[in-house]
């Protein structure tokens, strides 16, 4: 069954709605929603963490002592990094939304129908509209989730591999060996900028998306960061049961063995798969020795641990090096214990 679209005409009336709320635009609203669920989000796993509550202890993946001694940088310094980073990223999207009407739904049905347009003209090209027509909706919504994955993960890839970025840029989210929620976007500013707001934003404007598809997206793909970090692997969580690329997952990446492996954030592990970057779980003797090392340090003061790690610095890319060398091809085919292979 083909499909003809017909462009409006000019002349169309504008379908009039009302914003979610009263006071802001949904294009200002889709701002905010990535800064609330954050914080709440983060704020429910700093709670049980501190106060140790007991039915999730046994899902910790750090322990109280690891996260106090291993990390290279207080709580403090995070909160105000972060909170820095969210200002700047809101500001800058405040700046570029449009000055306009935006009770009026036309502006999203047009796009919409343009990017329908675009897919149909390219599928035709290749003979395969009639296979692809029944699934455009889902190709144009599921393609923000894609290409937002792959922005990310070469964005990841090379601010390791380039020596210059990693040190002066991409290190200070690193200064985090023991991840905790609100650490999520603890990172440069830069970085913040590059992977974060220029990924979502053309992943929201090549998709095609709505401004509420965009606000969900917003949201969900904060909540999976935050998550990602947690420091918990719950089996019971059903993002990290759907997802591979969870807290465990990218936890590993956090830790010495793994730095140049697991690149893949927020939602899949595609692309670690395919570039042979995939670690699901860690070699069980390097994590031994890592995990031994946590009581060494363990009486040593903050600024004694900071000393010592940029004393080391110059080093890191040897000892990144040597670790992936000695990590046996096997692991990139080990399969997760999640319901997701991807």
């Amino acid at each position: 069954m083909n499909t003809t679209f017909e462009m409006p005409s000019q002349t169309a009336t504008p379908l009039q709605y009302t914003p979610i709320l009263s006071f802001m635009s949904d294009k200002q609203l889709a701002l905010f929603v990535p800064f609330v669920v954050y914080w709440i989000y983060s704020g429910f796993y700093h709670l049980i963490s501190i106060y140790e509550v007991s039915f999730f202890e046994k899902y910790r993946i750090h322990s109280l002592i690891e996260v106090e001694t291993r990390n290279k940088v207080s709580m403090g310094e995070v909160v105000r990094a972060v909170l820095l980073q969210q200002f700047l990223q809101t500001l800058l999207g405040l700046l570029l939304v449009v000055v306009e009407d935006d009770d009026v739904l036309l502006d999203d049905e047009v796009e919409l129908l343009g990017y329908r347009q675009t897919l149909e003209a390219m599928a035709t090209i290749f003979g395969l509209w009639n296979l692809l027509e029944p699934y455009q909706n889902i190709i144009i919504e599921t393609s923000y989730w894609i290409f937002l994955d792959t922005w990310q993960y070469f964005m990841h890839r090379l601010f390791h591999q380039n020596k210059f970025l990693y040190k002066h840029i991409h290190s200070l989210h690193h200064r985090l060996h023991a991840p905790y929620a609100f650490g999520a976007l603890y990172n440069h500013p830069i970085e913040g900028f590059v992977m974060d707001s220029v990924g979502a934003g053309l992943a929201f404007k090549l998709s095609g998306m709505t401004t509420i598809g965009g606000m969900i997206f917003f949201g969900f793909a904060t909540f999976k960061t935050v998550d990602d970090h947690c420091g918990y692997d719950l089996p019971f969580n059903p993002v990290q049961k759907i997802f591979g690329n969870n807290s465990a997952y990218h936890d590993i990446h956090h830790q010495s063995y793994g730095i140049k492996m697991n690149f893949s954030q927020p939602f899949f592990t595609i692309w670690d798969r395919i570039l042979g970057t995939y670690l699901p779980e860690p070699p069980k003797s390097l994590k031994e020795y890592q995990s031994s090392q946590t009581t060494t340090i363990h009486s040593l003061t903050l600024k004694d641990r900071e000393a010592i790690d940029h004393k080391d610095e110059p080093d890191v890319f040897k000892i990144q090096e040597t670790i992936s060398a000695g990590i046996s091809p096997r692991y990139n085919l080990r399969p997760r214990k999640t319901l997701s292979s991807i």
